[in-house]
């Protein structure tokens, strides 16, 4: 019923020319609420949204509550669709509100691949008028890759022989000189990053990020170590599927940790069994959102 509320209020309000909402509803829906705490460990609910997917993980519509400057989480934000062909996402559509009495506007994306599969660019689009609004291009070499997007700088990935990311760097596109950089090695069940800027203003600054994973190859927790320290832990359902975010903070680094941030995640409809794949997919939707 719900469901059905969401699609007739947005078809009655929506401001974008006639453009048609689609109705995804999947195998199943997750739902996530996001809470922050004060000085005085007071829980405050700061965001709320839901998730669609189909049964093999792929998600099919995301509903975000809340718009900027309106804290309220009786309003939709923003809803995104994605539309496949085959296993592939072909397009998607994003339905923004921006303040408490605008309307909503529709933003769209096409993706394209080569014969072998892999993704060549991503074009997005104002709906209100077809204009282009960017494009990202996406170059492949051995064990090399680059994301260009119409900016002054672009992103360079760099893999071992296992197919790991060894580098991580923004580089400026017209001297291909880097920006900052991430190396990164693996140590037991994690991942170590060491980052550094090169500006080359006199106020470089680097940091620590160590992620480490369980046995399913799950993330399990990821600590930032640098001016001061941020910690987060991930736990997981009996399903596979992530079940709780906390975010702790710590403003040097003999202070003990603080919970700043909690997030909930709940299954509103119970999924199928799912494949250790599908889970995967769904995990890093919710953790990257």
């Amino acid at each position: 019923m719900s469901r059905l509320i969401i699609i007739l209020f947005l078809l009655t309000t929506l401001k974008f020319y006639s453009q048609k909402i689609e109705k995804e509803i999947g195998d199943f829906k997750i739902s996530k609420e996001v809470f922050h705490f004060n000085e005085s460990d007071k829980k405050n609910k700061t965001g709320k949204s839901e998730f669609y997917f189909d049964a093999f993980g792929k998600i099919l519509e995301k509903v975000s509550y809340g718009k900027p400057h309106y804290g309220k989480l009786d309003l939709i934000g923003e809803i995104e669709q994605f539309i496949y062909s085959e296993d592939r996402l072909e397009s998607s559509k994003k339905y923004v509100s921006e303040c408490f009495t605008c309307g909503y506007y529709l933003y769209y994306s096409k993706f394209n691949y080569d014969e072998n599969g892999k993704l060549l660019n991503e074009k997005s689009f104002r709906g209100e008028n077809d204009s282009l609004l960017m494009v990202k291009t996406y170059i492949y070499k051995p064990n090399y890759s680059e994301t260009h997007f119409n900016s002054t700088t672009y992103y360079q990935k760099k893999y071992n022989s296992e197919n790991k990311v060894i580098e991580l760097n923004q580089v400026f596109e017209e001297t291909n000189k880097i920006r900052w950089q991430y190396l990164f090695e693996y140590l037991n069940n994690c991942k170590i990053g060491k980052f550094q800027t090169y500006y080359g203003e006199g106020k470089e600054n680097s940091q620590t990020e160590t992620e480490c994973f369980d046995s399913d190859k799950r993330i399990i927790s990821k600590e930032i170590v640098a001016l001061y320290k941020t910690k987060t832990t991930y736990s997981y359902s009996e399903s596979g599927i992530l079940s709780e975010i906390k975010e702790y903070e710590s403003s040097n680094e003999n202070e003990n940790y603080k919970l700043k941030r909690l997030t909930k995640i709940k299954v509103n409809i119970k999924p199928k069994e799912l494949t250790q794949e599908a889970s995967g997919k769904i995990n890093s939707e919710l953790i990257t959102e």
